[in-house]
């Protein structure tokens, strides 16, 4: 259990057993941090629980005279600026499947894209984009981008969400909550992951209309369910970023300065990394390169042998068993 330790400013501070019993002579990663690379790292990671797709096309006008303001264009591509939807009856609807509470029914409906089609010349030089917007799965069957096969007025998924979804709340006292859908676009306002129910587009340009001055969209709408969770992965070592050099010649002290390979705690047994934070009465270092020697015959030495105390050199503080040896 752990134990409360008082300080003679009269706050509690609680701190495990571990620590509690440190012996005398600690190593403060605090004041002087591990160097290397962890064999393995603990990591917070958007997992994917269930993803489903669905397949849409249609043709909708991109809003310029293409012939008449940009006459030698030939080809376009297009990718997904952003989704944008409303909930409610005929729009986007989420509900739990009564007797399935891991699951969740997704309606969707009445989807404003927003593309980006770039025009190009027939070598292939840019000349514009454009911004046209056009309603996947319309509510209705009399508008322009409809089509029983290819663009329905909605389709229904069913996900498994086994941790539930995402709220919105209105400005109600008390709020009201209903269930979320975060969509993924590429609008700085909507460009990440989200726990619970995410929606993003995968875009295929599949005809280009210079005269009617229209382009032929395929849609690929993927509904994930996802949730951050921690998990221990096997470590490869850090990436190397390649670097210019403003200077010239390799012996510039200005070649790896943001490299300080500075290595994550273990944060599960065996090694009980996390249990490295000890007030220590020592002079904080700067980097954690700053001669901690841990390659030392000394340090070495101390760690094999189970030392808890410093070396002569004092290079090396304990409790250092398991710690120099994986320490480069």
């Amino acid at each position: 259990m752990a134990k409360c330790k008082c300080s003679k400013c009269g706050s509690t501070r609680i701190v495990s057993n571990i620590v509690q019993n440190m012996p005398n002579g600690c190593f403060d990663v605090c004041t002087n941090p591990i160097c290397g690379s962890p064999d393995e790292l603990s990591i917070l990671a958007p997992l994917i629980y269930d993803e489903i797709g669905i397949n849409l096309c249609t043709t909708f006008a991109v809003g310029t005279d293409i012939s008449t303001t940009y006459p030698t264009a030939t080809n376009a591509s297009v990718s997904v600026i952003d989704i944008a939807y409303t909930y409610g009856d005929e729009n986007v609807e989420i509900t739990q499947i009564a007797g399935r509470p891991n699951c969740y029914s997704v309606k969707l409906a009445n989807l404003t894209v927003t593309f980006a089609v770039t025009l190009y010349d027939e070598s292939c030089r840019a000349l514009a984009t454009l911004t046209p917007t056009a309603v996947y799965l319309p509510n209705s069957t009399t508008a322009a981008t409809y089509d029983e096969d290819t663009n329905p007025t909605s389709v229904t998924l069913e996900i498994f969400a086994p941790y539930g979804v995402s709220y919105n709340s209105n400005n109600a006292t008390p709020p009201v909550y209903t269930p979320a859908l975060n969509s993924i676009g590429f609008l700085s306002s909507a460009n990440v992951v989200t726990q619970g129910l995410n929606l993003y587009a995968i875009p295929k340009l599949l005809g280009l209309d210079t005269t009617d001055d229209e382009v032929t969209v395929g849609l690929t709408l993927i509904l994930q369910s996802l949730y951050f969770c921690g998990y221990r992965v096997t470590s490869a070592g850090r990436i190397s970023t390649p670097k210019g050099s403003i200077v010239s010649g390799e012996e510039s002290d200005c070649i790896n300065l943001l490299d300080r390979a500075i290595k994550p705690l273990d944060l599960s047994p065996p090694s009980c990394e996390g249990n490295l934070k000890k007030d220590c009465k020592k002079p904080c270092m700067n980097d954690c390169t700053d001669t901690l020697n841990t390659n030392s015959t000394a340090c070495q030495s101390a760690c094999n042998n189970g030392n808890n105390s410093q070396t002569t050199s004092g290079a090396c503080t304990g409790p250092c068993n398991g710690i120099c040896s994986k320490t480069n």
